[in-house]
């Protein structure tokens, strides 16, 4: 619970905070006596006050949250330093974008030579919309709790060393659109819940040690070349038997255009490759 005080000439109002996604104004008051036709600047300036309060109280759970991704990270070249709790803005930070209301939108820091894991925090960035972490060193288990990020619509983090599973919470991103986990030493199934993300346009997962059954994605480009043990017709691969084997589609190329401003090239040709062998 936090009380901000907002000062405007001769009047000063109090906004009471109270939790992480509810603000309430908790008294707003005036430094004179309330003269006639001064209600009106009352008002307009709880509304600066609630949306002062709302800014902090948001930034009250990112930074944290930051620090706590900066810190399971290696980052040898600095690219991070900016990061820094004893700053209370993170907009300012370089590889963060946020909006126009000052949260976290955007995480972008592919090809900057990172290692170490994914911090668990990365569920706490709950506005965030783009997540951008290819060609890194990054590895370790995918958080679990990237499956808190309901606004998410881009989820790259090919061109790493994860390993483990695909957590099945990814699941729950309704509204991502592009996913990339190619490239990795992600293995075990592929959840079929995948199948269900609605949103979802393009999906690589080519060139892991996944098993067993690829989900079906209608009307929707895919990958997932480079997978031995994935099961085809007529052959015995891990986890396979006993159960009905359809034939993967023919290889096939497609062209993949990103949202403006994800990547510098903008359009991605992809081969749709699948192994029989």
């Amino acid at each position: 619970m936090d009380v901000i005080t907002v000062h405007f000439g001769v009047f000063k109002l109090k906004c009471l905070v109270i939790g992480i996604s509810s603000y309430i104004i908790f008294c707003c008051y005036n430094s004179m006596e309330m003269r006639k036709g001064i209600s009106d600047l009352l008002c307009c300036l709880a509304f600066f006050c609630l949306s002062t309060s709302t800014l902090v109280s948001s930034n009250h759970v990112e930074v944290p949250a930051l620090m706590d991704i900066k810190s399971f990270l290696v980052d040898p070249h600095g690219v991070l330093d900016s990061w820094d709790d004893s700053s209370p803005d993170p907009c300012s930070w370089t590889m963060v974008t946020c909006s126009p209301d000052g949260l976290v939108v955007d995480l972008g820091a592919p090809s900057q030579d990172l290692s170490g894991t994914l911090a668990p925090a990365i569920g706490n960035l709950t506005n965030i919309e783009h997540l951008l972490l290819q060609n890194n060193h990054i590895s370790g288990h995918i958080p679990s709790g990237i499956g808190s990020l309901s606004k998410l619509q881009t989820l790259d983090l090919s061109n790493n060393t994860f390993s483990g599973q695909i957590p099945s919470t990814i699941s729950h991103l309704q509204s991502l659109q592009y996913l990339r986990l190619n490239n990795n030493s992600l293995s075990g199934e592929i959840p079929a819940s995948l199948s269900n993300l609605m949103q979802l346009k393009f999906i690589d997962l080519s060139f892991n040690n996944f098993s067993g059954h690829v989900p079906i994605f209608p009307d929707k480009m895919f990958n997932i070349e480079g997978n031995p043990y994935i099961c085809t017709d007529g052959a015995e691969k891990v986890g396979c038997a006993d159960r009905d084997t359809a034939s993967l589609p023919s290889s096939s190329k497609a062209k993949l255009t990103y949202p403006s401003g994800i990547y510098n090239s903008g359009i991605f040709y992809v081969i749709l490759g699948f192994l029989f062998s």
